[in-house]
């Protein structure tokens, strides 16, 4: 084993081989197994501490396969301007202390996260995913008879603060890593949120790249990532139990990129949506394509607003091959004369939806009342006037048309169900491909997209040829 040192867009890399072989072809393969950037963070450490209302200033790696600390009633963590923090495949880190959960935690009197000036890398991989989870909480109850109700649920208490990028931030870049419990409180001097829920993920740079890519999202407070500026690559991951009473995959002004191949189970708010909010340049512009989107809207506290996939306030971009089953609202096209102003519709193009729904509720809102959703001829149960339990699907497990007693509000995570899709389902093959991703972050290992997947011949985020998202 040897190790070099390589300037990699203004950073200095500290790249470990396991392994080197040459050809003319690739020239050399790396291992991205293992690598560091600046000196590792000492094993065992705990991540924040009460110095200063400002957090604790963190650089460095986090060394693969160890355990670290946030303590709930210590400041944040901060990656400072100009520093990175790495952190390697199968680390955990663990929000340890007296825990209460969506109010005022600890000394600090709020919920710590980790705050982004500079440039966070979570690089988990699929055999060994990054970990960030509350020690000694309740875990996951019945996915399909849920006894609980939002209010005692742990996963929308906030227990720690998330990713909370700054604006003007390096870039973000997550990958197989699994973020819970988050939302927690901001502290009073935070410049953003200040004792409010923060964000799972807040990415605020119009001119950086914001990867999540292959990761896994359990329950947050409010907004599950929220940009605010920024060339996002949203791809292949899993989102339960998102949102408590409000909250969205939310896309503001000053950014543009892809959503796609995702899991959607059980968000509060729109599940994924754009809005041109807040001034900055670009335009808003989501391309939002194969993905599923499952028993989402029903914990929204705004009448008329939520479900699946929403464009308004001179947003733009593409809507395709998306499944929406059981949710509150179909596709979400917002015209003038609203009480929000109307979204981009001169370069908004939308079609191949399929929507499935068990009832009149849900089948009278694949086209949402209010919004100027047009039905079109490549959808599948595209109209209002649709019977209730028409074109199913087709699940590998999951049952449809649900149980009786099902409840929507506890139908909220993924558990042993499998959302492939059978040989014989309707989706199979209705797929629109003849368009391109935006592909506007950069395509790296480590410092970009590992993967932009186009468009699939399929609806919804398993293709029957493997490809899409990876997650069983």
């Amino acid at each position: 084993m040897f190790r070099v040192f390589v300037n990699y867009s203004t950073y200095i890399v500290l790249i470990a081989f396991l392994g080197v072989s040459c050809k003319k072809s690739s020239g050399v393969n790396i291992s991205t197994q293992l690598f560091a950037v600046g000196q590792y963070v000492q094993d065992g450490d705990t991540l924040n501490s009460k110095n200063g209302s400002n957090g604790r200033s963190i650089q460095g790696t986090l060394k693969a396969g160890q355990t670290y600390y946030l303590a709930s009633d210590f400041a944040d963590a901060v990656v400072n301007t100009g520093d990175t923090l790495l952190i390697q495949n199968g680390v955990t880190v663990l929000i340890v202390g007296p825990i209460s959960g969506s109010t005022a935690i600890g000394t600090q009197g709020h919920a710590p996260g980790i705050v982004v000036k500079g440039t966070f890398l979570s690089i988990g991989t699929k055999s060994s995913p990054v970990l960030f989870t509350v020690q000694n909480t309740s875990l996951k109850s019945n996915p399909l008879l849920d006894p609980q109700s939002p209010n005692n649920d742990p996963a929308y208490k906030g227990y720690w603060g998330g990713i909370q990028g700054f604006v003007g931030s390096g870039d973000i870049i997550i990958k197989w890593t699994r973020l819970e419990y988050t939302g927690g409180l901001g502290p009073l001097n935070d410049p953003y949120r200040p004792a409010k829920q923060r964000y799972g993920i807040w990415y605020q740079n119009p001119l950086g790249h914001f990867v999540l890519e292959d990761s896994w999202m359990y329950g947050t407070r409010d907004d599950f990532f929220r940009v605010t500026g920024g060339m996002f690559h949203i791809m292949r991951n899993t989102f339960e139990k998102c949102g408590y009473s409000a909250g969205d995959g939310n896309i503001k002004s000053g950014s543009i990129g892809d959503i796609a191949y995702n899991l959607v189970i059980g968000a509060t708010g729109n599940s994924f949506k754009t809005s041109n909010s807040g001034g900055l340049s670009p335009q808003s512009n989501m391309n939002c394509y194969n993905n599923t989107i499952i028993n989402s809207g029903y914990r929204q506290a705004n009448a008329g607003e939520g479900g699946s996939i929403d464009f308004e306030n001179q947003g733009r971009g593409k809507a395709y091959n998306n499944l929406l089953v059981n949710c509150k609202y179909g596709l979400s096209i917002l015209g003038s004369g609203s009480t929000t102003a109307g979204a981009d519709t001169t370069n908004i193009s939308y079609g191949n939806t399929y929507n499935y729904g068990d009832n009149l509720s849900i089948t009278q809102q694949f086209l949402p009342s209010g919004f100027i959703t047009l039905q079109k001829n490549t959808d599948i149960n595209g109209g209002n006037a649709t019977v209730p339990g028409a074109n199913n699907p087709q699940f590998i497990n999951y049952p449809l048309p649900v149980p009786v007693g099902y409840d929507f509000l506890g139908g909220s995570y993924q558990g042993n169900y499998n959302f492939h899709l059978m040989p014989s389902s309707p989706a199979i093959g209705k797929g629109f491909t003849g368009f391109l991703p935006y592909s506007k972050v950069r395509v790296d290992p480590i410092f970009g997209a590992t993967e932009i997947t186009p468009p699939g011949s399929d609806i919804g985020c398993y293709q029957s040829n493997g490809s899409g998202n990876y997650h069983n």
